[in-house]
């Protein structure tokens, strides 16, 4: 069956002890209220920044403590590996696992139609996998049984979650299809997400979903909460006092990833200023409007990380700038995050020469910014998913914008030469094509060993990257030496090898479909 393997909780990300409290129990009383008129759905929304994220996994956290966790669904736009097809197939996995009733009513199902343990149908994953799975063990679970989707906003685009948010407010069209209300009466789903229109359009008059807002929470307790936070982060920090926190406090206007990034930047001894000096940079650079403090602090951040006194001339500067560009738009525009190593390894194939420097380059200073910047094997992500659409809203981010289309440009002709570069017959060192894979117990450590994570994604994503570029004459003539030469078999050698021979299925129709569309 299909499930999205990283994203479950994350015991990182919870709230600072003693923030959140008041809206942590209502959440809590929320669920554990098994009166007949209790909802089963709450909806918990706010603007990016407000700390909706940690709630949700303070909530699954204490939960999962109790025994009382169901699943812990986490979308992330970073992920484009289509979550969205997964979401109750990997939900349902997480029920069986905890609930051996649960395990053999599912087993019974799928041995009935074996179709179902690869659908991508999320209809057919909530009625025929979740439903009626718990409908034959219906009462083995004593107690709430919570189910956490997190960054419902993060799931795709409008028309890819459509059929999600119709089955969660209860509005799916279909004779005879069960509806979300159907589940245990001791089921309870918290969701959280941005107020973004198609969601608030389906959510807002479902009878069966609670709202709460961030908006909600008082200013003097998101003060009070923000200053706490500071207050823990900065508590090392010389020079600094009840005063400065205070300031910070009142200047993060509510939003926690403002104050997170504030004391990141306060705590780099790199800039070679005080830490005073830092902090009042800080409080005095005016972002505008409350809806743009997070954009001025990314502002802020970089224009201090690219600053044009660094360079000797404005041309250098200039030059530090594309280079800012290129690497971002790698970042962004892989269809799964990479790690440093392997971004590395992907750009030396970038078909401009004068791109092929290292990655750290940029991002070794974008730790308040970005994961995974101080260790090779560890992916690179932002940090917040509003760092993303800051650099891929014109408006907002000025020179710092990051233009996709050519970075899928990149990303499609690197994905090919790596390919080129790297792809042989017999990639693993089988001893016997007679063995079928599912037997070979050693074949996991050779796939890690010999298909590197470069060259994994290669195989895995280069058309995804083709079918978002424009006509590219050269790029067209690499893929029609893929298709005339024999790495064509080696790539479907590979991709058996990583259990993903269904999206050379797929793939091949749709690249014969964009040359054709680009060639016309």
């Amino acid at each position: 069956m299909p499930y999205a393997a990283g994203t479950g909780l994350n015991t990182t990300k919870l709230c600072l002890p003693g923030t959140r409290t008041n809206v942590l129990s209502r959440i809590t009383a929320w669920i554990n209220d098994s009166g007949d008129t209790a909802q089963q759905v709450l909806w918990l929304s706010g603007p990016a920044g407000t700390g909706k994220s940690a709630i949700a996994h303070t909530i699954a956290n204490w939960f999962n403590n109790l025994g009382g966790l169901g699943s812990c669904f986490c979308f992330d736009r970073n992920q484009t590996d289509k979550h969205h097809e997964k979401v109750f197939s990997t939900i349902t996995r997480d029920l069986a696992d905890r609930d051996p009733e649960m395990r053999h009513a599912l087993a019974n199902v799928v041995e009935r139609a074996n179709a179902l343990k690869s659908t991508t149908d999320i209809v057919q994953q909530r009625h025929k996998l979740l439903i009626e799975s718990l409908k034959k063990s219906s009462g083995s679970s004593v107690g709430p049984v919570l189910i956490v989707i997190k960054a419902l906003d993060e799931s795709g685009e409008v028309k890819t979650r459509r059929n999600l948010l119709c089955i969660l407010a209860g509005t799916l069209k279909g004779e005879g299809l069960p509806k979300i209300t159907e589940l245990p009466s001791n089921f309870r789903i918290l969701i959280t997400s941005r107020t973004l229109p198609d969601i608030n359009s389906e959510f807002q008059d479902a009878p069966h979903i609670q709202r709460l807002s961030m908006d909600d929470i008082s200013e003097k307790d998101s003060k009070r909460d923000i200053r706490t936070f500071v207050s823990h982060e900065l508590k090392k920090v010389s020079g600094l006092g009840d005063k400065e926190f205070a300031d910070l406090a009142n200047r993060a206007g509510g939003l926690f990833e403002w104050a997170r990034l504030a004391c990141n930047y306060i705590r780099d001894i790199a800039t070679g200023s005080p830490a005073i000096d830092r902090l009042n940079d800080i409080v005095s650079h005016n972002d505008g409007e409350q809806e743009n403090l997070l954009y001025g602090m990314y502002n802020f951040i970089l224009g201090q990380n690219m600053r044009r006194e660094k360079h000797v001339t404005e041309a250098g500067y200039q030059r530090a700038l594309a280079k800012f560009h290129s690497v971002m738009g790698q970042v962004l525009g892989s269809a799964k995050p990479l790690s440093l190593d392997a971004l590395n390894a992907m750009r030396c194939h970038f078909p401009d020469k004068s791109e092929h420097y290292r990655v750290e380059l940029i991002v070794g200073d974008m730790g308040s910014l970005l994961s995974g910047t101080t260790n090779s094997s560890s992916t690179i992500r932002p940090l917040h998913a509003s760092f993303r659409e800051f650099l891929t809203n014109k408006s907002s981010s000025g020179e710092f914008f990051v233009e996709m289309l050519n970075s899928q440009h990149d990303l499609a002709f690197a994905s090919l030469r790596v390919m080129e570069h790297d792809l042989h017959f017999n990639i693993c060192n089988l001893k016997s094509s007679y063995l079928p894979n599912s037997k070979d117990t050693g074949l996991p450590n050779r796939v890690t060993t010999h298909i590197p994570s470069h060259l994994s994604y290669s195989c895995r994503f280069w058309a995804t990257h083709v079918r978002a570029t424009d006509f590219d004459r050269e790029l067209t003539k690499e893929i029609g030496s893929f298709f005339d030469d024999e790495r064509l078999l080696f790539w479907i050698e590979t991709l058996g090898l990583l259990n993903g021979l269904n999206s050379a299925v797929a793939v091949l129709p749709l690249i014969a479909r964009w040359l054709k569309v680009r060639t016309e």
